[in-house]
């Protein structure tokens, strides 16, 4: 994925809202610690031994900080939380096991918590599964919650223990994803509930004692046949793997992102008319970051429709660069230098288009001329256009061309536009600040994870 300025703007402002009490110092190494159970030691979808996503966070680690150690050597097939916690009371002793396989080194528990700047967690699934019979394809329901419960109070012993070793580690704990989604529907309600109710657990503990709850069952369950591809294995594929250790790397830019604290004076911004709008926190978030702004009087004017320069404008800020040439449209000459500079920057990365040397700047933009616009900020993001599984289903999109159509579909894939009523996505609507506003910031989330 190609770098763009948002995506680093966005932990920035995340960490504003989400401090924590960990960050590395320029210069030094961070010491990775894994704990848990087969998905942080690495079981395959196959059953066999591979990587895991604490391997492939720690490769993404390396490309992004200084490691200076990795070990995953205290995550075994079948941990329960009371596991992990028996591990640290006893203080036991095991084998380093990294990205290179078994080392003939060894380490006690204690000391790898001791001096590990990161520390992740994956258990919980086994203390649960135990409560479910694979021959008749059922769970015992008060069993299961019982089991959750004593989850969550080992979780708290654990963190504890952990706190009292290193008070200064960042912790992250994984959220549980479904491990049955081809089962029979009927048993979906009763699985996604005790999915619900782990992770509830596991995040309230989570928060009380200053780690971080990662989720990943959303993001699973949106494509479950790529990353559990076994119906018989409730293990990941390798790329659910790199999307668990993405989401993790994501939490974990909280902390160290390299360039926070040029942006230590950033502050949340308000408008007159924008309190209680819908947008209210998409604005905010947008004139934070410095990609819309209001207007003189201190109005954003949300519902005011947007025009062609001006979205031209917030896609070139978006993306950051400084453009090689202006472009070559002769009707935006009289615009302010900064503008001509930020068409410029958008029409170099393709976003945009004109009619021979016209741009039309002062006309209005459509909710599909908006679509595509944002599908082609994916395609410089990703340097892939987005191919869909099958078109978006409204009715009033069939008679436009196969680019506009995959470009719809793209916002309703990704969950940032649904259409308007009625099956219908209204794409000749004029699109508003506040929903240009909406849409952008939830791109920029998507993207992160993509």
């Amino acid at each position: 994925m190609k770098g763009f300025k948002l995506v680093a703007i966005l932990f920035l402002v995340l960490q504003l809202v989400l401090p924590m009490s960990v960050s590395a110092q320029e210069g030094e190494g961070i010491d990775y610690l894994a704990l848990g159970d087969s998905l942080a030691a690495g079981i395959q979808e196959t059953g066999e031994l591979g990587l895991s996503y604490a391997d492939f966070l720690a490769m993404s680690m390396s490309e992004e900080y200084n490691v200076s150690s990795y070990n995953k050597g205290f995550s075994y097939p079948g941990y329960t939380t009371l596991d992990v916690l028996n591990d640290i009371k006893n203080n036991v002793t095991k084998p380093i096991y990294n990205i290179d396989g078994l080392q003939s080194e060894s380490a006690a528990i204690r000391d790898a918590i001791a001096n590990a700047e990161v520390i992740t967690i994956s258990a919980g699934a086994n203390d649960i599964l135990k409560h479910f019979n694979k021959e008749t394809l059922a769970f015992d329901l008060n069993g299961a919650f019982t089991g959750i419960q004593q989850l969550g109070k080992n979780y708290e012993a654990i963190l504890k223990e952990i706190a009292a070793i290193n008070p200064d580690a960042t912790v992250l704990i994984m959220g549980y994803y479904n491990p049955f989604p081809y089962l029979d529907k009927n048993l979906q309600v009763q699985l996604d509930a005790l999915v619900s109710a782990i992770n509830k657990i596991i995040q309230d503990t989570a928060y009380t004692h200053n780690a971080v709850f990662v989720e990943t069952a959303l993001y699973i369950a949106e494509d479950f046949q790529t990353y559990i591809p076994n119906p018989q294995n409730i293990h990941l594929s390798e790329a659910g793997y790199k999307l668990v250790a993405d989401l993790f790397l994501t939490e974990i830019y909280y902390n160290f992102y390299e360039d926070a604290s040029s942006y230590e004076d950033m502050e949340y911004v308000t408008f007159t008319d924008t309190e209680g709008h819908w947008a209210e926190e998409y604005i905010g978030f947008m004139a934070m970051t410095g990609i819309m702004g209001g207007y003189e009087d201190g109005s954003f004017k949300p519902d005011q429709p947007l025009k062609r320069v001006h979205v031209a404008t917030i896609l070139g800020r978006v993306i950051g660069n400084e453009a090689t040439q202006l472009a070559p449209f002769k009707d935006i000459t009289s615009y302010a230098e900064e503008t001509q500079q930020q068409i410029a920057v958008a029409y170099e990365a393709g976003i945009i288009k004109g009619n021979g040397n016209a741009f039309k700047p002062e006309e209005k933009i459509t909710r599909a001329q908006m679509a595509l616009m944002v599908a082609r900020l994916y395609e410089y993001v990703f340097e892939a256009s987005y191919e869909p599984k099958e078109i978006a289903p409204f009715k009033d999109i069939k008679k436009y061309d196969e680019e506009t159509q995959k470009a719809i579909t793209l916002l309703y894939d990704l969950g940032i536009d649904e259409g308007v009523d009625n099956g219908i996505f209204a794409p000749k609507n004029e699109v508003t600040r506040a929903q240009a506003a909406q849409i952008i910031t939830e791109f920029i989330y998507s993207a992160i994870f993509e």
